[in-house]
C-alpha cells in the first residue's frame, strides 16, 4: 500500500511538472512549442509526455485543466454563486474576468490558434463558452425574477451581450491592446454591464 501511494505521488509530480513547464513554454514561444521541448524542460523523455497526455492536443487540454485548478477561478466563481444578490453577482462577474483573463491569456491565444483546424479543441473550446454563456444565463434570470433586467431585453439576448462583453477578446483589446489595468477593467466593466443589463439608478455600488 505504502508503495502504490508512493508511485502514485510520483505519477501525479510528473504530471505536473509537464504541465507546468508546457504553461511556461506555450506563454513564452507560442504555437510553435513543440512536445519535444516541453520533455527538455520538465526533465522527461517524450515517450513520457505522450503516455501522461497521448497528443499535443491532449496536452493543450490538460494545461487549460491544470491552471483552473491552481489558478483563481475557484475562488472568483465562489464570489459569483455566493453572492446575496443579483446586482451583486453582475459585480462578480466583472470582478472574474478581471482576475482570471490574465491567468489563462496565453492558453486561450493558442487555443484561437489551434480550434480552426483541431476538431478536439474546437469542442473544448465551444464546451468552455456555452459553460460561460450558461453562468451568466442564470444571473440575468436572477435579475428578471427581482425586477432589475433592464425592459428593452429579453433573457436570451441579455445573455448573449454579457458573454460578448466579457469575451477574452474584448478583455485582451482593452488590457493588452489599450493598456487598461487590471483595476480599471474590473471598475469600467462593472459599469457598462449594469448601465446595459440593467433597471434604474444603480451605478453606486458598482464603483467600489
Amino acid at each position: 500500500m505504502v508503495s502504490t501511494n508512493k508511485s502514485s505521488r510520483r505519477r501525479t509530480t510528473t504530471r505536473d511538472s509537464i504541465l507546468d513547464a508546457a504553461a511556461r513554454l506555450f506563454a513564452e514561444r507560442g504555437i510553435g512549442t513543440r512536445l519535444e521541448d516541453v520533455a527538455d524542460a520538465a526533465g522527461v523523455t517524450r515517450q513520457t509526455v505522450y503516455v501522461h497526455f497521448g497528443s499535443r492536443t491532449g496536452l493543450l487540454m490538460a494545461i487549460v485543466q491544470h491552471m483552473d485548478t491552481r489558478g483563481s477561478l475557484e475562488h472568483y466563481l465562489d464570489r459569483v454563486f455566493g453572492a446575496p444578490t443579483a446586482l451583486d453577482a453582475l459585480d462578480a462577474v466583472a470582478d472574474l474576468h478581471a482576475g482570471y483573463h490574465p491567468e489563462i491569456h496565453h492558453v486561450a491565444r493558442l487555443f484561437l490558434a489551434e480550434r480552426h483546424h483541431d476538431e478536439a479543441i474546437r469542442t473544448a473550446w465551444d464546451e468552455r463558452m456555452e459553460s460561460r454563456r450558461n453562468l451568466y444565463h442564470s444571473i440575468i434570470e436572477w435579475l428578471g425574477r427581482d425586477h432589475l433586467l433592464a425592459p428593452e431585453w429579453d433573457v436570451e439576448t441579455a445573455t448573449d451581450v454579457i458573454w460578448s462583453l466579457t469575451s477574452w477578446q474584448v478583455w485582451e483589446q482593452l488590457v493588452v491592446d489599450r493598456g487598461w489595468t487590471k483595476d480599471e477593467y474590473r471598475r469600467h466593466m462593472r459599469i457598462v454591464l449594469r448601465r446595459t443589463l440593467v433597471a434604474g439608478p444603480t451605478l453606486q455600488s458598482s464603483r467600489s
